[in-house]
């Protein structure tokens, strides 16, 4: 006989294979109508099925979105969220503190497993151990419901599986279920408002058992303290106990806490690891699979925007502290001083090894809101006249407030920024999106406080090598040594800011920006010189169309903003680093010709492309190749006519629809139309002149379905004579229909008087080509015979 929990588990699997609409709505009344005990089993079936762990797909929080799937994305963010049925089922089941659920180890940071193989157990996680009772290896992590679903949770961001299989839109893929979710965890478990995480629970006991660390050299105990800390103790818990191992006040302070603790860890440990792929090996142990893919060190960029959202939160949720003495508030107070190292690491280690595209912005952007907490203090309002608020608070206006801020964390302004530089020499700062991120990163260091402070902390170093001026306060000396040595090692070598090194470099910067500016500049006045000896019809084009580009994707009034860009980037560095432009040496710049020849030819090939749509009998496009003299190239389209991309000068609807329409026609009538096509005589020449002749096309290879990396052989195949009805959906033809209509309605015609007059004119046109058929075909034969004999000649 069936018990009560197999009841609810057979219910479960019925309600997921249920479409995610109903699904969700059926295991939400599951929840409210089930005991605690009928749902200890259902909630790891439910975590499995919802992130994919049994078939590595999952519920799609990575794949739907706000704009393509709407009644989707609403249910799954209500089903989800901080105070909807998943958590009301995690609260359900926490109060047994003996129910565990366990998550394999298989799924944690390289860094932290490796680290279990080695016996050094993190505080963060020695609660959890579960260890084989023979060897004594780690073989999972038990876990509470709560602690569970956050590890799953984090887990999904970074599940190699999901990485394979989106790989093609990791760049556009960011407005998503997930990404809504954590911007919604964050901040609910992080409030900044000073008001409890909802839903107050009771106390929550831990069963911590009684042991003891490894013991490791000190490196690795340096190591560990720094990435994997537990951000609150015993002793901060319970501050107004005299006796430390009292559990009283632990118990009471804890159910404030340790739900935040818990988000802010995990989050930290699974999305702010960087392990580089040369270190995957030597770090990994037994415990890695090798059936389980590897996932790449370039994070995607929903992960980058993420880190920054997540970076942002701490900024926002640290700058509330009000001072109460609870445990929330010391949990706001030390929050930064515990993660800052392993953010500082995770965003140095992931600029070095970005590629040099566009998509660089987003690593720089969280760099720059983690250099910048004083953007993100709640409360403060400026009203200072002809200055936005925006503008006000990107700037310092309290130093003794964020002066142990910057002196903590000094490397993340000085060691990063020295590490932009080279970056930006190499970057093409022509480039509208490269220009704005220099500007950007100079307007940060261009404030007046900032350079300040940095500068006063470098002279308290002076140990440490730095001559600016000597002083005998060493206020900050040893913050930033214990800094380095725990960041960077002992062997690594500071530079200092305003060093004579840093400013050498600096200095070659400014002729790079120098020459990018003289480029930018003459590139602009070539385009706009080109925009005026342009074809009435090209303008009249694109007046209608509103595109007015200077190459594939970047507008000319883009373009006009790069020389602002770069004036205000070159002369916010002089100011920084007090250069006099007299002593900058006077070298030879001038326009990179390279560089404007290649973008005016792209300009070239995009606008060719332009008048090739407005002749739909070129099925292609223009490309541009380097060979010879040659910059553009026009490219025809092999496939199906019919099937090719919709034209600018095309209705999309109208394509759509009326492919469906004559698709069904040639299908039912195939044999009619191809014998009508073949006759002979005037009837035939009718038909000739209004279907489409035969037609041999060209199948390109494509990836198996069983071997990705394999491809099936090309081949090529002959559509027979069809009806096309695709040239009705041209914007000029009904453009002038319309017209024609409007006309005849003015006129009292009447509007099927109009389209009758027009069909008659229509077929005549098609009798007359019909009778000169022989003549254009016999035409047509001898133009071809002697083109033949003079390219044979």
């Amino acid at each position: 006989m069936a018990t009560s929990s197999d009841v609810a588990t057979i219910r479960l699997q019925r309600y997921l294979t249920l479409p995610l609409v109903q699904r969700c709505k059926e295991i939400a009344t599951l929840i409210d109508e089930s005991s605690t005990t009928e749902l200890q089993h259902v909630f790891s079936i439910l975590i499995d099925s919802l992130f994919g762990i049994t078939d590595n797909v999952g519920w799609g929080l990575h794949s739907i979105t706000f704009k393509n799937n709407l009644q989707e994305y609403e249910t799954l963010c209500n089903f989800l969220n901080p105070l909807g049925p998943v958590f009301s089922l995690c609260y359900k089941l926490l109060p047994d503190c003996y129910l565990k659920y366990n998550f394999p180890v298989s799924y944690l940071p390289v860094k932290i497993r490796s680290m279990l193989e080695e016996g050094v157990i993190p505080p963060f996680y020695l609660d959890k151990i579960r260890e084989d009772q023979g060897t004594r290896v780690v073989t999972a992590l038990n876990m509470n419901p709560f602690e569970y679903y956050i590890f799953h949770f984090a887990y999904h961001l970074t599940n190699p599986w999901l990485q394979v299989q989106q790989q093609e839109n990791v760049w556009i893929n960011w407005e998503t279920v997930y990404v809504q979710l954590a911007h919604c965890y964050l901040y609910h478990f992080l409030p900044r408002d000073n008001s409890p995480v909802l839903p107050i629970i009771g106390p929550y006991i831990r069963k911590t058992p009684q042991r003891k660390l490894v013991q490791s050299p000190e490196s690795k105990r340096d190591y560990y303290r720094l990435q994997t800390p537990r951000l609150l103790r015993t002793s901060i818990l319970s501050p107004g106990s005299p006796n430390s191992t009292s559990t009283v006040p632990q118990q009471q302070c804890l159910p404030q806490v340790w739900r935040s603790e818990t988000v802010v860890q995990v989050f930290l440990d699974f999305w702010l690891e960087y392990t580089e792929d040369d270190q995957l090996n030597s770090r990994l142990g037994t415990s890695y699979s090798p059936s389980i893919p590897r996932r790449h060190s370039i994070h995607s960029g929903e992960h980058i925007r993420l880190v920054r959202a997540f970076i942002k939160t701490l900024h926002e949720f640290a700058n509330s502290t009000i001072g109460d003495k609870s445990a929330m508030d010391e949990l706001k107070r030390i929050i930064l001083p515990s993660v800052q190292g392993k953010i500082y690491t995770f965003l140095r280690k992931a600029i070095h090894h970005w590629p040099l595209d566009s998509s660089f912005r987003l690593i720089l952007e969280a760099w720059l809101s983690f250099i910048q907490p004083w953007r993100y203090f709640p409360g403060i309002t400026y009203t200072k006249e002809g200055k936005s608020e925006e503008e006000e608070r990107g700037k310092i206006h309290d130093v003794c407030r964020w002066m142990p801020f910057i002196a903590h964390n000094l490397l993340a302004y000085t060691a990063i920024f020295q590490q932009l530089l080279p970056r930006f020499m190499r970057t093409d700062l022509v480039a509208p999106k490269n220009a704005l991120m220099l500007f950007r990163v100079t307007k940060v260091f261009s404030q007046p406080y900032l350079e300040r402070i940095i500068c006063e902390i470098e002279n308290h170093m002076d140990d440490i090598g730095i001559s600016r001026s000597r002083v005998s306060t060493n206020q900050w000396a040893s913050i930033v040594r214990q800094q380095i040595l725990e960041l960077e090692g002992p062997t690594y070598q500071y530079v200092p800011m305003f060093s004579q090194a840093t400013i050498s470099q600096v200095v070659c910067l400014l002729s790079t920006i120098k020459q990018a500016h003289l480029t930018a500049t003459s590139l602009i006045e070539a385009l706009e010189q080109k925009r005026k000896n342009r074809r009435v019809l090209l303008a009249i084009w694109e007046f209608f169309h509103g595109e007015d580009y200077s190459s594939d994707d970047i507008s000319i009034e883009e373009r006009r903003r790069v020389p602002v860009y770069l004036a205000n980037a070159q002369q916010q560095l002089i100011e920084i680093f007090q250069i006099n432009v007299e002593e900058i040496p006077q070298v030879a710049i001038e326009a990179d010709q390279e560089y404007h020849e290649s973008i005016l030819s792209t300009s070239f090939c995009h606008q060719s492309q332009m008048d090739s749509s407005l002749d739909t009998s070129k099925p292609g496009v223009f490309v541009s190749v380097q060979e010879d003299r040659q910059t553009c190239r026009y490219v025809e389209y092999l496939g199906d006519p019919e099937l090719q991309p919709v034209r600018s000068n095309e209705c999309t609807f109208l394509v759509k629809n009326l492919y469906k329409l004559s698709s069904y026609i040639n299908m039912k009538y195939r044999r009619e139309i191809t014998a009508l096509y073949q006759r002979c005589g005037f009837l035939g020449s009718i038909c000739r002149q209004t279907l489409q002749p035969p037609t041999k096309i060209v199948k390109l290879p494509k990836r198996t379905n069983t071997t990705p990396n394999e491809f099936s052989s090309g081949y090529e195949e002959r559509i027979p004579p069809r009806l096309s009805l695709r040239p009705l959906a041209n914007y000029s033809l009904l453009a002038t229909i319309i017209l024609g209509m409007f006309i005849s309605w003015l006129t009292n015609y009447g509007i099927f008087v109009f389209l009758g007059f027009t069909f008659c004119i229509w077929f005549v046109y098609i009798l007359i080509r019909a009778t000169l058929e022989p003549w254009i075909a016999s035409s047509r034969n001898t133009f071809r015979a002697s083109t033949t004999g003079m390219s044979i000649n």
